[in-house]
């Protein structure tokens, strides 16, 4: 994993990718405040970090919230509130779920069960299709029906849903591209790490698996006497898994 990190620093380690992986980060935190408060009524099986404490917090802060400021936003708003008890029996529904999760996790724990902490959960939903299709597309469209269904009764609610809607395809999207992104940057790693010298070489990109150095940069290093010492000085793990030394082709 040092190996890939470090060929990841070479060709990955750009001021925009990292800034795009910040944003991303800063999305994921906002959009799992609201999935959070929706994902124990839909899903099993979750992982005890995915649905720590810290999470369940944010959850419990947004549904506080919609409870307590709703009175006031509603003198703005004017919107039907038919149900004024639908908001607290949700709240309620929500603490019940997450005990119930919370407890689920403690007996995985308990017996010893080796489980994935950041497993996002198995839906509850039956239908025949992926886990991964269930998680995008179809958790969100069944709560933001639900959030639809329940405006006319409970506008609060209606907006709590629709919001956690929206931030629930948000945050499923955002997991299943940074768990490629990760399998990405390993595949990454392990060809830079085999074909570095070919492509330093100038070999064509059909015989190193794509990973090409621009030939400015070979002449830079072919005119350069150092560049024995500076393979020299590469990281045990990047070094150890490079098919051989760079074989530097100078300028004509």
């Amino acid at each position: 994993m040092k190996m890939i990190r470090q060929a990841r620093s070479l060709f990955g380690g750009s001021d925009i990718w990292r800034h795009s992986e910040w944003v991303l980060g800063l999305v994921m935190f906002l959009t799992n405040c609201f999935s959070i408060s929706v994902t124990p009524f839909l899903r099993k099986d979750m992982g005890e970090r995915y649905f720590g404490w810290v999470n369940l917090y944010f959850g419990y802060s947004v549904l506080s919230s919609f409870l307590f400021l709703g009175p006031f936003a509603n003198l703005l708003i004017h919107g039907p509130v038919i149900f004024p008890q639908l908001m607290p029996a949700f709240m309620l529904a929500f603490i019940g779920a997450s005990i119930y999760q919370k407890r689920e996790i403690a007996k995985k724990n308990s017996r010893g069960v080796e489980w994935h902490t950041m497993y996002v959960g198995t839906s509850i939903l039956p239908l025949p299709l992926s886990q991964e299709k269930i998680l995008k597309f179809v958790e969100p469209v069944l709560v933001y029906l639900a959030g639809h269904f329940l405006w006319n009764l409970n506008w609060e609610v209606g907006m709590w849903l629709y919001i956690a809607a929206f931030s629930l395809a948000i945050n499923n999207h955002i997991v299943f591209y940074n768990e490629r992104q990760t399998l990405l940057d390993m595949r990454d790693g392990q060809i830079e790490a085999t074909y570095l010298s070919g492509a330093m070489a100038g070999k064509p990109p059909q015989e190193t698996a794509g990973l090409v150095v621009a030939e400015s940069t070979r002449k830079l290093f072919g005119q350069d006497a150092k560049l024995k010492d500076a393979f020299s000085n590469l990281p045990n793990e990047l070094k150890d898994l490079l098919d051989s030394e760079p074989e530097v082709k100078g300028a004509a």
